[in-house]
């Protein structure tokens, strides 16, 4: 949290929280208003970033010095992108933080590809970088599978026996499925918080 927002929450503690203003999108872009407009300038995309955490209910906020963001999540709180990392492929978070290899994986009924690094939320990897993922998609036993093969296995949502051969990672990551209304409680976050919501 930047300091300047530490000071402001010390000098005025009380005031109102705002929801329904600000929303993270599946593409882990900053989206404003009732319109959901993109915020464009990288200083206020970054600013929001630093600020960016949950409260003990699992929601999810913008601390804009002394007020409280609630922030509409699309999907997850964290949304995934593959960057290049030497001699093998990193993940780096919408908020630009990088981790060198997911823990957990998961694949839900759309198709979407679910990513855990060791630590922070769940985060869904971004639409763009989910065909060149899908091509380290291998056998639990780290055999080859057939591309042929693997699209019908998503088709029909059977993903046992799954595992993610992620470049630099030790060993295979077993993915498992995940029904998309399950992500919320499973992983102990408010997508859509609320006044009416505690």
């Amino acid at each position: 949290m930047d300091e300047l927002v530490r000071q402001a929450l010390a000098k005025w503690p009380n005031v109102p929280d705002c929801y329904g203003w600000l929303a993270l999108d599946g593409r882990g872009q900053w989206r404003l208003g009732q319109e959901r407009q993109t915020i464009t300038n990288p200083s206020i995309g970054a600013f929001i970033a630093r600020n960016y955490a949950s409260d003990e209910s699992g929601r999810w906020l913008f601390q804009n010095g002394p007020q409280r963001v609630f922030v509409d999540l699309d999907y997850t709180p964290w949304i995934w992108r593959t960057v290049p990392d030497k001699a093998a492929v990193a993940l780096a978070n919408h908020l630009g933080e990088r981790f060198v290899a997911p823990t957990c994986a998961w694949i839900d009924e759309a198709g979407r590809i679910l990513l855990k690094a060791q630590c922070g939320p769940i985060g869904a990897l971004h639409d763009h970088d989910t065909e060149g993922v899908l091509d380290w998609i291998v056998e639990s036993s780290g055999a080859p599978l057939a591309a042929d093969a693997l699209e019908d296995r998503l088709l029909n949502w059977v993903v046992p026996d799954l595992a993610l051969c992620w470049p630099g990672a030790a060993s295979p990551i077993r993915i498992d499925r995940l029904d998309s209304t399950e992500v919320e409680s499973r992983f102990h976050f408010v997508a859509h918080p609320g006044e009416c919501r505690s």
